[in-house]
């Protein structure tokens, strides 16, 4: 049997092996805590970063939508007095805060600000030659902010705004499409009853066609301009009309919402089309007296104009008040005694516009007409409108270039992209 000391001996090779196990496990605990410490920071700080980074992209947001409030007329201007036009704002942008280049506050610790750093219009972008040109309005404006949050964190946007949420051109100052075949019921009466000129009242020189007709309506239409009846019979004074010939309507010089009967039952009851946008503005009227008694009225009293929509008949006169903007009639117009309006008349549905009573009446801007059932095939054609300006009184229709900018701004302004950059 071994002895004792014979024991001992055989396990001196084991001493401070506990030590050795003690001090291996401490480091791997070590490691793992330094791991997790390390994790722990790193989290913190991207937490801290991620929350720096969000407060620099809604200080971006924020500064976008601060610059829309100017665009739109909500923002005044220093000194007080300067329409926030496309132009101004590309031209005077120091006159609100919110352009200035400077940097502005979204919170009270202005922890989170952001600045204007550019606006340009993006289809021609010498804004120095444009600004001196006394004619010259933007369609477009290129709106660059940076937002600004804690730690020198940024984020740059730019958002890209249209004049127009609807955006047509004006080829006549008065529009009568006639797929139909059937004669135009077109007349004007004596030449002290009508006037119709395409030269622009609000003096840039333009001039555009009086009337544009279908070319099966030419010869008739060209007839009652030169005094005669339809066919060309009875002639005598012609009308005052400038320029004397009516323009043929094709596809290139119509505007898109009329060259079918499917895209003008689209533009008025579509998804996105005119009725649904007078129901959000709250200028769906389903009667003229409607219209007219509402508090905006016809838009005598707005210097912008507004947009009415009139599902129905109206009356513009005589007594009523002047009316402006854009106004677009499904039943029939009657143009009647004392009146004036500036901007755009569209009476699209029964396409009936007829002058009635006495006075004198004058509309300044632009008038489509065009006849067509509300539903039906896609195929559909668009039907003859009527046009008769030979009842009582007189009045004068002209083409104003400022009337229908202002008509085609009452919808305010499109956003057309936003991006971050």
């Amino acid at each position: 049997m071994r002895s004792q000391k014979s024991l001992h001996e055989s396990r001196a090779g084991e001493r401070g092996a506990a030590l050795i196990t003690a001090v291996l496990l401490s480091l791997l605990l070590l490691a793992a805590g330094g791991t997790l410490i390390l994790t722990a920071t790193m989290t913190s700080i991207t937490a801290r970063d991620s929350t720096a980074e969000m407060q620099a992209y809604y200080a971006a947001e924020a500064g976008v939508a601060r610059t829309l409030e100017v665009l739109r007329g909500n923002a005044k201007s220093d000194p007080v007095g300067t329409k926030a036009t496309f132009r101004n704002v590309l031209c005077t942008p120091t006159s609100w805060t919110t352009l200035s280049g400077a940097f502005v506050n979204v919170n009270t610790d202005a922890s989170a600000r952001f600045q204007v750093t550019g606006i340009l219009d993006p289809d021609n972008q010498d804004t120095f030659a444009n600004c001196a040109d006394a004619d010259y309005k933007p369609d477009r404006l290129r709106i660059r902010v940076t937002g600004m949050g804690p730690g020198n964190s940024q984020k740059n946007m730019e958002v890209v705004v249209a004049r127009y949420t609807l955006e047509y051109p004006v080829n006549a100052v008065v529009t009568l499409p006639n797929g139909s075949g059937d004669p135009l019921p077109f007349w004007l009466g004596s030449s002290n009853v009508t006037s119709a000129s395409g030269a622009d009242a609000s003096g840039s020189g333009a001039i555009i066609p009086a009337f544009a007709v279908s070319g099966n309506d030419y010869n008739t239409t060209n007839n009652v301009v030169d005094g005669c009846d339809a066919d060309g019979s009875n002639c005598g004074n012609g009308v005052n009309v400038t320029p004397d010939n009516p323009m043929v309507l094709v596809e290139g010089n119509t505007p898109s919402f009329l060259q079918s009967v499917e895209k003008a039952r689209l533009f008025l009851y579509g998804p996105e089309g005119m009725m649904n946008s007078a129901i959000n503005q709250g200028r769906y009227f389903t009667s003229g007296a409607a219209a007219i008694a509402s508090t905006a009225g016809l838009g005598a009293s707005n210097s912008d104009g507004v947009y009415t929509f009139v599902d129905g008949d109206l009356t513009l006169g005589p007594g009523n008040p002047t009316g402006q903007g854009t106004l677009i009639v499904t039943g029939k117009l009657t143009l009647d005694g004392n009146f004036q309006w500036n901007g755009v008349i569209m009476v699209l549905g029964e396409g009936y516009v007829y002058r009635s009573g006495g006075g004198h009446g004058d509309i300044f801007g632009a008038i489509f007409v065009a006849k067509f059932a509300k539903t039906g095939l896609n195929s559909d054609v668009f039907q003859a409108p009527t046009f008769d300006t030979s009842g009582g009184g007189s009045s004068n229709i002209q083409y104003s270039s400022a009337a229908v900018d202002m008509a085609k701004s009452v919808g305010g302004h499109a956003i057309k992209g936003v991006r971050e950059y």
